[in-house]
C-alpha cells in the first residue's frame, strides 16, 4: 500500500472516530480498534440493557447490488447461534455505512497469547482448535464459511473457551471472492489464485492456525502481501514438530494435511478435521469409533498412514500430477507447469528421458513440454510420479529392507519392458509403468507400517502361513487391496490400479490391453520373485510352473523367462542409478546374480570388487551420488544454449506453434531462474497485449489480470512497445522508474525486477516476453544470456512467421 492509501484510509479512520453518538438505537461509548475492513465500537444497547460490539464495513466503492448481497449474507450469518462463536445480533445501515452488531465478549484474542513467538503447550492448542472447529463445523453445516480464520479473530473468553468473531465477511460455500478477502498470511492458496472458495478454505486457515499456536510462528514469512502469497501457494511447510519437539508425529500430520495445496487434498470441511484432532485427543475412544462406525481395515490403514509426518505432502504431489489426465494442450501445460515447480524433480526427469531407457527418440530433450511432446502425455506423467516415489522413499533411515523393496519395485519394471520387447508389444513404457506400481501396497507398508511388514516377514519366514494369509492376518487385507487403495486416493489412472491385482491361478487371454498390462505386470513381479527370493535349486521348476500359468496371456518358454532375467540385471546396473535406487550390498540383488549364475564378488587384498557386474555396479551408483547433487543454480548458458538447439530441431519439423512457444518459454524460465516468465500477445478487439501462457507461483490467477494497454500513456511498458525495445529494470522503485510503472501492473503482479522483450514482425508488435524476479537486484543478466534470451525471443519471431507464410 502506497503513502497516499495509507492517508485515504487514515482519513477515513478519522472521520469514523468522530461519527455520532449513536448509531439505530445502540450508543456508541468508546472505539476499541481499527482495520483493513472497518472500525470496532464498544457499544450500549437501552432497549435489552446490554453491551455491544458494532463494526463498521465501507460500502463507498460497493455497488448497489454488492451492498443487498452484504445484507443479505449479514442477516444470513445472524442465524449462527452457537457457544463458540460470537453471536451477530444485528445489521444496519446508516450513512453510507454498515453496522455489524456483535454480542460483546470480554476476554482476550488468540493474537495476543501467541505475541512475541510465544507457543501454547500441545494440549492447550488442540483443546483450543477443537472448539474453534466445533463452531467452524456449525456453520460450514448451514453452508457458510467464514473466510478470515486468523489469531485476532479468535476470542478467548473470561472462562477460557474459545468464541469465533467477525463473520462479517463470510460466504456460501463455492463463491469466488474477488477481489480477496480474508488476510493474506492465513488465506488458502485456491483463495490467492481465485478460485471458488469453498469449506477448505476455512480448514486451511485453521491449520495456520494450529501450526501458530504448536511453532511460536505462522509457516511462512514475508515482507510483503506477494512473498507470503508465493510462499503459501508454492513452497513446502517445514512441520511445526521441527521448531517445537513436544509436537509428535501425529498432530505433525494433522496440521500438515490441513495446510495441503489442493483443497480435494485437505479435510473437506472443519467436522472432517475436528474428528481427525477428536481422534488424537482421545486415543481410546478414537478405535472405539472405529469400530462403531464399522470403517473398514483399508481407511483404518489410510488414515494411520496419513498421520505420518511425511505422507501428506507425498500424496498431495502425486495426486496433484495425477489429476492432470486429458492430453489437451492445456493439460499438456499443466503437467509442464506442475514438474518445473520441482527443480530436483525436473533436473532427473529431464537426465531420465535422455537416458538409454528413453533415448532412443534421438536428439537432445532439454525441456519438459518438449519430453511431453516427443515422449508423449502418459509417459512424462507416470514418470514423474515414479521418481517422486522413488526419491521419497531413498529418505528413509531403515534403508535395509526397504531397499530391496525399492529394488525389486524398479526390477519389475524392468522385467515388464523386457516381457513387451520379447512378445513384440508397443507397450513397453506403459508396462514399465505399470509393473513398478504393482507392488505399491507392499512398498508403503515396509515404509509406513513397518512393524506390521515385519510381523508379516517373520510369519512367512517361520514357514506358519503363506504371505496372502500372513498381510490378512497382521494387517486385515492385502498388500495389493492397501495399494489399490492408495492409488485410488491418489487418483492413479484405473489401468495402474487395475494392474495391481495379483493375476489368477492360470491367466487367460488378455480381452483388452487393461487385461494385457494386469497380465505383463503379475508375470513381471512373479519373475522377480523367483529371481531375487527363491534359491537357485527351485529354479527350473519354479519358472516351468510360471510359464504353464501364463501360457494362454503371454506365451513364454522357460529358457526365455532366464534370458529375460539376465537382460533385465545388466539393464538394471545401467539404468538403476537415473530413479536414485542404491543397490550395493543388496541381498535381493546378490539372489539375482547367484540365480542367473553369475560370479559373486569377492575382496581382495585392494578390496576392490573381483566381477565386472559388481564392478559396474559401484561406478554406476557412485556417478549417480554424483547427479543426485544438484546445483543451487544451473549453468544458465547451458541450458539456454540446449533450449535453443532442441527449438531448432523443432523448426525444421512440422511443428505445433503453441508447442514451440511454451519450450521457448521454459528455456526462459528454467535457464534464467526467473519467478515467473509470460508470453502475451496482441488482442486487437481490446487494443491491449494479454498474457496467454506462462510459468511461476500463482500463473493461472496472474494471466488472467496480467493485460497491457496499448495507449498514449508513457509507463515503461508502453515506451518498450513504442521504441520496440528489449528494457531490463534492476528496481523498479528507483526515484526515475517508479513513476513509470503503471498501476495495473502494481495490481496484478508487482514484481520489482524485471525484463520486457518484444516481439516484432514487419515493424509491427504483436507479443512481448516478460520475465521477472520479486524482489529489487535478485535477476542478473550477464552479456552472454542476454543474447540467448534475444535468440530465443528471435526463434519465437521466426516461428510465427513460418506459421503466418503457411
Amino acid at each position: 500500500m502506497d503513502a497516499g492509501q495509507d492517508n485515504k484510509l487514515d482519513n477515513y479512520f478519522m472521520a469514523q472516530a468522530t461519527q455520532p453518538k449513536q448509531v439505530g438505537r445502540y450508543q456508541i461509548i468508546k472505539l476499541l480498534g481499527k482495520g483493513g475492513q472497518g472500525a470496532v465500537y464498544f457499544a450500549h444497547d437501552p432497549k435489552l440493557q446490554r453491551p455491544v460490539a458494532l463494526k463498521t464495513v465501507r460500502l463507498d466503492r460497493q455497488s448497489p447490488e454488492a451492498k443487498e448481497a452484504l445484507l443479505i449474507e449479514a442477516r444470513t450469518v445472524s442465524q449462527v447461534q452457537h457457544r463458540n462463536i460470537v453471536t451477530l445480533y444485528d445489521v444496519i445501515e446508516q450513512d453510507d455505512s454498515l453496522y455489524l452488531v456483535f454480542e460483546y465478549v470480554e476476554g482476550q484474542p488468540l493474537s495476543q497469547l501467541l505475541r512475541g513467538g510465544q507457543s501454547l503447550a500441545p494440549e492447550r492448542a488442540v483443546e483450543i482448535a477443537l472448539q474453534v472447529l466445533d463452531g467452524l463445523a456449525y456453520a460450514h453445516g448451514k453452508n457458510i464459511i467464514h473466510c478470515d480464520i486468523k489469531p485476532a479473530n479468535i476470542m478467548i473468553d473470561a472462562q477460557g473457551v474459545a468464541r469465533i468473531m467477525d463473520f462479517g465477511i463470510a460466504r456460501r460455500s463455492g463463491d469466488r471472492s474477488e477481489p480477496l478477502n480474508g488476510t493474506v498470511a492465513y488465506m488458502a492458496p485456491e483463495t490467492i489464485e481465485g478460485q471458488a472458495q469453498g469449506k477448505a478454505v476455512d480448514v486451511f486457515a485453521m491449520g495456520m492456525v494450529l501450526y501458530e499456536m504448536l511453532a511460536g510462528r505462522p509457516p511462512v514469512s514475508g515482507d510483503n502481501a506477494f512473498r507470503l502469497m508465493h510462499a503459501i501457494a508454492n513452497e513446502r511447510f517445514q512441520s511445526p514438530s521441527a521448531l517445537n519437539h513436544e509436537v509428535d508425529e501425529a498432530l505433525d500430520g494433522i496440521v500438515m494435511r490441513a495446510l495441503l495445496k489442493s483443497p480435494d487434498d485437505r479435510y473437506h470441511n472443519a467436522d472432517d478435521m475436528r474428528t481427525a484432532l477428536k481422534q488424537y485427543a482421545e486415543p481410546s475412544s478414537a478405535e472405539e469409533e472405529v469400530v462403531d462406525a464399522s470403517q473398514s481395515t483399508l481407511e483404518f490403514l489410510l488414515r494411520r498412514i496419513r498421520l505420518k509426518n511425511d505422507f501428506p505432502a507425498l500424496s498431495q504431489s502425486i495426486s496433484a500430477i495425477n489429476k492432470i489426465t486429458n492430453a489437451d494442450s492445456e493439460s499438456l501445460h499443466a503437467l509442464s507447469a506442475v514438474i518445473l515447480k520441482d527443480f530436483s524433480l525436473t533436473n532427473k526427469l529431464l537426465r531420465l528421458v535422455n537416458s538409454a531407457v528413453y533415448g532412443h527418440f534421438g536428439g537432445t530433450i532439454s525441456t519438459i513440454s518438449r519430453a511431453v511432446i516427443i515422449l508423449g502425455f502418459e509417459t512424462v506423467r507416470n514418470l514423474a510420479i515414479t521418481l517422486i516415489l522413488f526419491e521419497h522413499l531413498q529418505n528413509k533411515s531403515q534403508a535395509l529392507q526397504l531397499r530391496d523393496e525399492v529394488i525389486r519395485t524398479f526390477f519389475n519394471g524392468l522385467v515388464a519392458k523386457q516381457i513387451e520387447h520379447k512378445l513384440g508389444g508397443r507397450g513397453a513404457e506403459e508396462s514399465f509403468i505399470c509393473a513398478m506400481f504393482h507392488n505399491l501396497g507392499r512398498l508403503l507398508a515396509h515404509f509406513y507400517l513397518y512393524d506390521e511388514a515385519m510381523e508379516i516377514r517373520r510369519r512367512v519366514q517361520a514357514e506358519e502361513m503363506s504371505e496372502p494369509s500372513a498381510e490378512i492376518a497382521v494387517l486385515g487385507l492385502s498388500y495389493a487391496e492397501l495399494g489399490m487403495g492408495i492409488a485410488r486416493a491418489w487418483n492413479f489412472p484405473e489401468k495402474i490400479v487395475e494392474s495391481m491385482k495379483p493375476p489368477a491361478d492360470h491367466v487367460r487371454a488378455p480381452q483388452n490391453q487393461m487385461e494385457r498390462l494386469r497380465a505383463v505386470s503379475g508375470m513381471a513381479n512373479e519373475l522377480t520373485r523367483i529371481a531375487t527370493a527363491s534359491p537357485p535349486k527351485e529354479k527350473a521348476n519354479r519358472l516351468s510352473a510360471l510359464s504353464r500359468r501364463f501360457s494362454s496371456a503371454l506365451p513364454l518358454s522357460e529358457s526365455e523367462l532366464t534370458r529375460l532375467v539376465d537382460e533385465s540385471i545388466k539393464e538394471f546396473i545401467n539404468e538403476a542409478a537415473l530413479f536414485g535406487v542404491n543397490s550395493s550390498q543388496s541381498e535381493a540383488l546378490r539372489n539375482a546374480r547367484e540365480w542367473a549364475g553369475l560370479p559373486t564378488a569377492s575382496r581382495g587384498a585392494s578390496d576392490e570388487p573381483a566381477d565386472t557386474i559388481e564392478r559396474q555396479i559401484l561406478e554406476t551408483e557412485a556417478v549417480a551420488a554424483e547427479l543426485m547433487q544438484e546445483p543451487d543454480r544451473q549453468d544458465a548458458k547451458a541450458v539456454l544454449s540446449a533450449g535453443i538447439q532442441d527449438i531448432t530441431n523443432s523448426l525444421v519439423d512440422n511443428y505445433n506453434l503453441n508447442d514451440l512457444l511454451r519450450i521457448i518459454l521454459e528455456t526462459m524460465y528454467r535457464g534464467m531462474g526467473f519467478d515467473r516468465v509470460l508470453l502475451c500477445t496482441r488482442d486487437v478487439r481490446s487494443n491491449a497485449l494479454a498474457a496467454r501462457i506462462g510459468f511461476g507461483p500463482n500463473i493461472d490467477m496472474i494471466l488472467k489480470r496480467f493485460v497491457i494497454p496499448l495507449g498514449k500513456s508513457q509507463d515503461v511498458f508502453q515506451v518498450a512497445l513504442d521504441r520496440q525495445a528489449d528494457i531490463f529494470l534492476n528496481d523498479v522503485n528507483q526515484e526515475n522508474i517508479r513513476d513509470r510503472i503503471p498501476q495495473w501492473y502494481k495490481d496484478a503482479l508487482g514484481a520489482q525486477t524485471f525484463i520486457l522483450l518484444p516481439l516484432i514482425i514487419d515493424k509491427k508488435i504483436i507479443g512481448l516476453f516478460y520475465g521477472d524476479k520479486a524482489r529489487a537486484g535478485e535477476l542478473h543478466i550477464p552479456p552472454a544470456e542476454l543474447n540467448l534470451l534475444k535468440t530465443l525471443r528471435n526463434q519465437a519471431v521466426l516461428a510465427i512467421r513460418q506459421k503466418q507464410m503457411g
